[in-house]
C-alpha cells in the first residue's frame, strides 16, 4: 500500500514520513536542511512551497 502513495514535505517534521514513503517528494524548501536530517525524500522539486508542489503535479500528469 505504501508504495501507492506519494508523500510531499517541506521540513524536519516530515522526516518520518520521507522514510516510510518510497515515493517521497521534498519541496525546495527542504534543501535548507540538507545533511542536517536523517532521511531525505526521494526527490526534492527545484521549485519552493506552493510552485513545488505544482511541480510535483505537472511531473504525475506528464
Amino acid at each position: 500500500v505504501k508504495e501507492d502513495v506519494i508523500f510531499i514535505g517541506d521540513s524536519p517534521n516530515d522526516v518520518p514520513m520521507f522514510q516510510f514513503f518510497p515515493h517521497s517528494v521534498g519541496v525546495a524548501n527542504i534543501l535548507e536542511f540538507k545533511g542536517k536530517i536523517a532521511h531525505e525524500p526521494a526527490w526534492i522539486t527545484r521549485k519552493a512551497g506552493g510552485f513545488g508542489f505544482s511541480e510535483m503535479v505537472d511531473q504525475l500528469l506528464l
